[in-house]
Formats: structure tokens, sequence, C-alpha cells
């Protein structure tokens, strides 16, 4: 398995600010004027003229709530469709008058903020006030269930994994109450009944475990690949479960995802892990289904894998791996490989990532303090990053290096050298057993500033 292109994907919250430069902020939501199939351009050349009278740097377009001297009768500026929109307080008369001299222009529209029409600036306070909320201790359970939320043209939007009415009661009681909040997400599970393959064209996918509890946070997948050719894969997943009427329905999640674009080579392989939000939606005992899309000679492939939940316990604890199948340990023989049924997968993600001795600031302290700067490198002034994937074997000891991001050669060398020293971490488990997991950290070259 090869990663071979980085794709971020980030929620862009916009609160009608026209800087030049792009404003984005994860984990909230997109404002409603993103992507307009309308024409907004004298719009914008209104709000550039106001920009340049009220007192904007010249690198920043546009007026915004925070132009210097922007008039303090303005709440709010957005687009509705193509018509430009200033929110006011105050004689609408007077502001339209002093926006029109300034602007030279009378193309654009006035509204009157008070009472349940919120403007801008109070709706940026109030999701300020939710961030500083959802933040505080005792709220972790129902921040999981918020995807997303940010100023919207009227509201605060939030967006939920289950948006019910049980959910949206717990969040104004325990968080924080307004009218101006505006739920979305998912209230009853929508019906999805796809099929996808589990063998196909040499391609496999199978549950790491047929049966997993009720209570557990995530499921765990493992895709072969055994088609003669490279296969291209990323994050994306969804899963579906039967309902007690036999319909099988998909399961609410987080759809924000940062994506990972990921080839795997003939022969490869590579395991997956989803999300079952059991705090989040308590989920029965019954059928479920993993699906997962790949894509194979620009052909898109759903990949399907059923497993079950349980809430016996005796059950998912005595459950063993689910064995290759007779198709799968075929493909590996005519390939030269001898099928190890036992052989443990290496993860990437855990339920309890591994963890060197300290935390983060311990492991990145212990680099610089072991770090013997190469003179080459020095001389030459090269200073930077290398990135080193390493795998965390059970007993946390620090194994199979490899360069990720090379910088120099001998900085290089000096990297993996420092991994050799590293002491035992404290390893990564799964379903309350330690496994091995590949965990990915920066090096950091830095000279000091009489040789940089």
């Amino acid at each position: 398995m090869n990663k071979i292109y980085y794709i971020l994907f980030l929620m862009i919250l916009s609160s009608c600010k026209m800087n030049k430069e792009n404003h984005v902020k994860e984990n909230e939501l997109a404002n409603d004027s993103i992507e307009q199939p309308y024409d907004q351009s004298e719009g914008m050349e209104i709000l550039d003229t106001l920009g340049k009278v009220y007192g904007n740097d010249p690198h920043i377009a546009g007026l915004s709530l925070e132009t210097p001297n922007c008039p303090d009768f303005i709440e709010g500026i957005y687009f509705d469709k193509s018509e430009l929109v200033f929110q006011v307080t105050g004689d609408t008369a007077k502001a339209r008058q002093e926006l029109e001299k300034a602007a030279g222009n009378k193309h654009f529209r006035i509204e009157l903020t008070g009472g349940s029409n919120y403007s801008q600036k109070q709706l940026l306070a109030l999701k300020d006030e939710l961030s500083k909320k959802l933040e505080k201790a005792g709220n972790e359970k129902i921040r999981r269930n918020i995807t997303g939320y940010g100023v919207g043209l009227h509201h605060v939007e939030i967006t939920m994994i289950m948006n019910t009415p049980e959910k949206r009661k717990e969040f104004r009681e325990k968080v924080m109450d307004s009218p101006a909040f505006h739920f979305n997400g998912t209230e009853v599970p929508i019906i999805n009944e796809k099929v996808g393959s589990s063998d196909t064209l040499g391609i496999y996918i199978r549950p790491e475990y047929p049966v997993y509890s009720t209570e557990v946070e995530q499921a765990t997948f493992i895709l072969n690949n055994f088609s003669g050719k490279e296969i291209e894969c990323g994050e994306h997943y969804y899963i579906t479960f039967k309902d007690e009427k036999g319909i099988w329905r998909e399961l609410p999640m987080n759809a924000n995802f940062f994506d990972i674009g990921y080839v795997i080579l003939n022969k490869g392989e590579r395991t997956l892990s989803a999300s079952l939000y059991p705090d989040v939606h308590p989920n029965k005992p019954g059928l479920y289904r993993y699906f997962y899309k790949i894509t194979i000679a620009e052909k898109p492939i759903l990949m399907m894998a059923e497993f079950r939940l349980t809430d016996n316990e005796n059950e998912w604890k005595k459950t063993t791996r689910t064995p290759l199948p007779e198709s799968l340990m075929n493909a590996m023989q005519k390939n030269g490989i001898t099928p190890q049924t036992g052989q443990e997968p290496v993860y990437e993600v855990v339920e309890n990532m591994p963890e060197f001795p300290g935390g983060m600031k311990a492991m990145l302290d212990f680099i610089s303090k072991n770090i013997q700067y190469p003179e080459s490198a020095r001389q030459k002034g090269v200073q930077g990053k290398v990135i080193v994937k390493v795998v965390i074997d059970k007993d946390g000891a620090v194994t199979q290096p490899i360069l990720m991001r090379s910088l120099d050669s001998d900085l290089d060398k000096e990297a993996l050298r420092i991994v050799k020293l590293m002491p035992k971490w404290k390893p990564g488990t799964q379903r309350g057993k330690a496994v091995k997991v590949e965990y990915t950290f920066p090096v950091i070259f830095k000279l000091d500033k009489q040789h940089s």
C-alpha cells in the first residue's frame, strides 16, 4: 500500500468578508453563498469601492465588518442571489444616503435588523459563544453528534449526525439555546438497499471479525488486491443496517472526511476502519453492511462486507478473526503467497493510538535532544522536516521505519538513526488488545541563527 496523494477538504465559513485570502476553518458549515450561479459583479464593485473609502489595507479587497472605519450602523453584509444587502440598525434612510454617496451606486438593498431578524454581527457573536460552550467539560458526547456549525444568512446553522427532537432538546438544555439556531441532519435514517461485491476481479473485502459488540466504536475490514492491477481508493465509506422491519437503512455518521488517496498495489492489502457512533445512536443487534468504493482501470466498483453487531458479551469476546475466503486463498497460492490465516494486520487507525512515553511533546523533545546535525547539511544550510513512518509493535517497539518525505541524504540517515534510539511506546489497542499500528511523525532539523 502506497499513499500517493493527499486532498484536504475543509468546510468553509464565510462571514461576508471579501478578503483576497481564503479564510478556511475546519468543521464549520459553508455559508449559503459559497457557490452562486448569479452575477454578483456589481455588488462586488460596490464593496471594493466602500472598502477603499472606509480604510482597508491595500491588499484587502471589499468592505467587511473588520474594515477599520466600517460605519457602526452596518451589522452585516451578504448577497441575496445577485443583490447586495446591507444589514443596518437605526435610520435606514440615513444609512442608504451615506452608502450611496460613498459607493457612487444605488444598486443595493438595506435591511433593518432587530427582533427575530438577526444580523451577521449578532450571529458571529452567537457562534463564538457556542464554540466556547461546546468545548466545556461534560459536552463531549453532545459535541460528537455535531459535524459542523457556522453562520448562515439569518441563522447559526448547526448540523448533527442525529437531528431528532430529543437531540435538539438535549443540545438546547445542556449546551446553549437561542431562537437563532437552525438544526440540520438526519432525523430518520434513510432507506439504502444497495448491494456491493465482496469478491470481484480478484479484489476481496471481509470484516476483520464477523461479529462486533453493539458498544464498539469502530469495526475494521481487510481489503486484498489480487487483480493484477493497481487499485485506487480513499477514506470515504458508509454503513447500512437492517431494521426491525427488514428494511436496509443508512447508519447516520459524520460525512466530513479529510480525504486521502491511496493506491493498493497488486498483491497488496489494506486495513480499513469504520466508526459506528454508539454514543450518538445506540446501535441494535443485527446485520450491518460496510460499503467502500474503489477504482480499477478507471472503473468504479462498490465493495461490500457484511457483519453483525451483538449485545451478547460472551459471543463477541469469543469471536475469532474472519477466515480467509477460499477464493482469496486460491489467489494467494497462485501468486506464490502462502496464506497465513493467523496473520495479524497492521492498522492505520485504532481505538487507542500508540503513544510515545510522555506524549507528543516528549517525543519532539527527545528528537531535538538527540539530533547530531550532519556537518555537510549544516554547511549547505539545509533545514526542514523529514517525515518518517514506523510500525509500533504490540510490545511498543518502534519497527519498520520508512521515509515518507526526504530532505537531504545525510539528514535522512540522521532521522532514521534517531528513530532507532527511541524507547518503547505505549502500544495501540483495538478491542482491548495490543495491535500493530502505523504511525507517522516529523523529525525537524533547524539550524541556529548563525548558520541559517
